[in-house]
């Protein structure tokens, strides 16, 4: 929120929108595992990945005035986003977009 206060408004709409996705992702593995919830299908997994690809593939248009470091991040995050949501039913999909998400972290 800090981002804001300083009146870059871009920064605080990314950090706000990605710690609410993490939170929101890491939340839904967490109950999947500790609760006894039907699991949802797949399929939802996908579209929800997909959707925050697209939204993640619009901040990197937002991002071609920056710097290319903020244009690599969210460049990487896009793909990071789309073979994740690949690798729901591909284990070496899967593999890949966690070596993308080391190098986009």
């Amino acid at each position: 929120m800090w981002e804001v206060y300083r009146g870059n408004i871009f920064g605080g709409c990314a950090f706000t929108s990605y710690g609410g996705f993490w939170m929101g992702f890491a939340l839904f593995e967490i109950l999947m595992v500790i609760t006894e919830l039907e699991p949802p299908s797949k399929d939802g997994k996908v579209v929800w990945l997909c959707v925050w690809g697209v939204f993640t593939l619009l901040n990197l248009i937002g991002t071609l005035n920056a710097n290319r470091v903020v244009q690599f991040v969210f460049a990487s995050l896009t793909a990071l986003f789309f073979l994740l949501a690949a690798g729901v039913d591909n284990r070496d999909i899967h593999i890949l977009a966690g070596y993308v998400g080391i190098v986009c972290g």
